[in-house]
């Protein structure tokens, strides 16, 4: 993957809001919002596109703030080896009721609200994505333990609280897409502050925005 740097000046935003979106409906997206100070203003869900859509339309200065957006990953993709060799055996191809071009079903991530986010990107909100298992890797928070599992959310709750200072944070345990959300929004945080001893960088483009990443991490902040 390409990187590029970027020369955004963020020193005027107050506020960092992270969305971890969810594949389709049925499944919740999180949103959470920071200040400049880590403190947590909102922690929501969302379920429709039509909820994401209100919480950003109706975010109070929104042009103050940084917006990072997961890329979700795509819901038909065949992600088990023997299905991905399946394909070449099922004669679908011969099947009016099943547009193969159309589906794609190897394709990793989806394009659900991108054309939403273009549209408040051309309005000159300050959006972005973030790919979610890269940023843990970045941030060192890939564990060992099953990814969204009870005791690797306690463990991710716990890193946001104690390595990244983002003490208030509820008692009880969070959902693993608010977690991911919060991380987004520290992601905000970084581009604003430039005295942390982290690098952002543009990673990629993915339908129209620029996706951010971790480009260099400071030995002290593994201390």
């Amino acid at each position: 993957m390409n990187t590029k740097a970027t020369s955004n000046n963020f020193s005027n935003k107050h506020y960092f809001v992270g969305l971890s979106l969810a594949s389709g409906a049925s499944i919740d997206s999180g949103a959470a919002v920071l200040d400049r100070n880590l403190n947590v203003i909102r922690l929501d869900k969302l379920f429709t596109m039509e909820d994401v859509k209100f919480f950003i339309n109706n975010f109070t200065g929104k042009q103050d703030a940084i917006f990072n957006i997961s890329i979700p990953e795509n819901p038909t993709m065949l992600n088990a080896k023997w299905k991905l060799h399946s394909r070449e055996y099922q004669l679908i191809q011969s099947s009016k009721l099943i547009d193969v071009n159309k589906l794609d079903w190897t394709h990793r991530f989806s394009t659900r609200g991108s054309e939403f986010f273009r549209e408040c990107k051309s309005n000159g909100i300050d959006i972005f994505r973030f790919e979610i298992g890269e940023l843990k890797s970045s941030f060192g928070l890939s564990g060992m333990y099953k990814d969204r599992s009870p005791v690797d959310c306690k463990a991710f709750q716990s890193a946001l609280k104690y390595k990244f200072n983002i003490y208030d944070l509820p008692a009880n345990m969070i959902p693993a897409a608010q977690l991911e959300a919060i991380l987004g929004a520290y992601l905000g945080y970084v581009m604003y502050n430039t005295s942390l001893q982290y690098t952002y960088k543009i990673k990629a483009e993915y339908q129209g925005i620029d996706v951010i990443g971790i480009d260099f991490l400071h030995e002290q902040n593994f201390l």
